[in-house]
């Protein structure tokens, strides 16, 4: 471990430890078990129409659950990460979702869909729990040039899970005229399930834990030494800051019509290429591994690198815009195989808008609480990204898929606009300058 110290009276002793790597690993572990869930059954939706025979619109529920349940509990659940620490919420969080998944596997029969939402809605709960944390575990843990890495390699697990939750499925469970061949394969996916997240609660129960001995960073020491605020100030410090809401606005459109996208690209993949249910969890899981994965570790070393928010910030989104029109056309034209790549480039993208949302907002917000910044950005992003579900699958089925991926592309443009009006008020960088 290294430390810093400095005789000024106005400046504590920072020191960061090696064991961060340990919390970091372990957050990432239980957090991709939860994530996993995410897409798990909308990815193959319309195999679980066939197998449950259940409506589309239910299908899709144990997606939007997740949107859901953090746009109802994110203020408590922002609360109970204040109150408590780090730890208890990872305890929480990894408990629900080991429970969640435990549920699940009475879930194979055909006349049980209930008992799916039953466990999706338990792991939804148990992700607003977590989605807020990767910004404030960097904080907590890490020096001030590495916290932004710190924060992809936290989102990068989710990611991954995400990544998972596309492939998995699909693989496991394929489409057959046999019913019985498809319960063999939601059997297997719940089993595997079940097993690799009781090996995460283990985890998080053995390796994690709340903060260091020492505080790593000079703005960590100052946040530490403030007193905490109310949910009344943070609001109206929130309302206040301009440059906040946009960021909120324009985050929370791009990522939400990424997070959407799950709910419906299925349908949107089939419409041009039927009976690719196989090629859906591949491209999927690729996306999400370039976005979430690839693009967030290399955005959040630009970030700790060069420090440029606002240039990041316009450059992911207008890129986007850019790689999803490639998409357009390789699905317009029906080359597949173009689809392996530009669904992906769109993902390294646009899947590295949150990680640079959580600093940028972090940034702007200092020094309030990460988690506090943070959970109103995902709130919004949650908000968009039912908003977006409802609303592109209203359009593809009244104007057509064509129409509907060129609003898209508008939308994505508009928002990389929107950046140029945020000033780049970096209040924690200059707070450990200054000190």
């Amino acid at each position: 471990m290294c430390s810093i110290i400095v005789s000024s009276p106005n400046v504590t002793t920072v020191q960061v430890y090696k064991y961060r790597w340990i919390v970091l690993l372990t957050f990432c572990f239980y957090s991709a078990i939860n994530f996993l869930q995410f897409f798990q059954y909308s990815i193959i939706a319309n195999i679980t129409v066939k197998y449950y025979d259940v409506e589309d619109t239910l299908v899709d529920l144990t997606g939007l659950f997740f949107m859901l349940s953090y746009i109802l509990f994110c203020v408590p659940a922002n609360q109970l990460i204040e109150k408590y620490n780090l730890r208890n919420t990872a305890l929480l969080s990894s408990g629900l979702t080991t429970l969640g998944n435990l549920i699940k596997l009475f879930s194979i029969s055909r006349d049980r869909f209930y008992v799916v939402l039953i466990g999706q809605a338990l792991c939804a709960i148990a992700q607003v729990f977590l989605t807020s944390v990767p910004s404030k575990l960097a904080s907590t843990w890490f020096g001030p040039d590495e916290v932004s890495t710190a924060c992809a390699v936290a989102i990068f697990g989710s990611h991954i899970g995400l990544a998972i939750g596309c492939f998995m499925p699909s693989s496991l469970v394929r489409n057959s005229d046999i019913f019985d061949e498809i319960g063999d394969g939601f059997m297997t996916l719940q089993i595997i399930n079940g097993f690799i997240t009781v090996a995460s609660f283990i985890a998080v129960l053995l390796f994690f834990r709340a903060k260091p001995p020492l505080p790593p960073s000079q703005s960590q020491v100052a946040i530490i030494d403030a007193e905490k605020p109310s949910i009344m100030s943070i609001i109206k410090q929130m309302i206040k800051n301009r440059d906040y809401l946009l960021l909120v606005v324009v985050i929370g459109s791009s990522n939400g019509l990424y997070s959407s996208f799950g709910i419906f690209f299925n349908g949107l993949y089939l419409n041009y290429f039927p009976g690719s249910e196989t090629a859906i969890g591949i491209i999927a899981a690729l996306t999400v591994v370039a976005g979430g994965c690839i693009g967030s570790v290399v955005f959040g070393y630009v970030l700790d690198k060069w420090h440029h928010f606002k240039l990041t910030a316009f450059s992911i989104i207008f890129c986007s815009a850019i790689a999803f029109s490639f998409q357009i056309v390789s699905m317009e034209v029906r080359a597949q195989l173009a689809t392996y790549f530009t669904l992906p480039l769109f993902g390294f993208f646009i899947g590295s808008t949150l990680l640079v949302g959580f600093e940028f907002g972090t940034e702007l917000m200092y020094p309030l609480p990460e988690a506090a910044a943070c959970s109103v950005l995902n709130t919004f992003i949650y908000v968009f990204s039912v908003a977006y579900s409802l609303i592109f699958g209203v359009l593809f089925n009244s104007i057509g898929y064509t129409a509907t991926n060129v609003i898209i592309v508008v939308v994505l443009t508009l928002s990389s606009l929107v950046v140029y009006f945020i000033r780049p008020n970096l209040r924690r960088r200059e707070a450990n300058l200054k000190k």
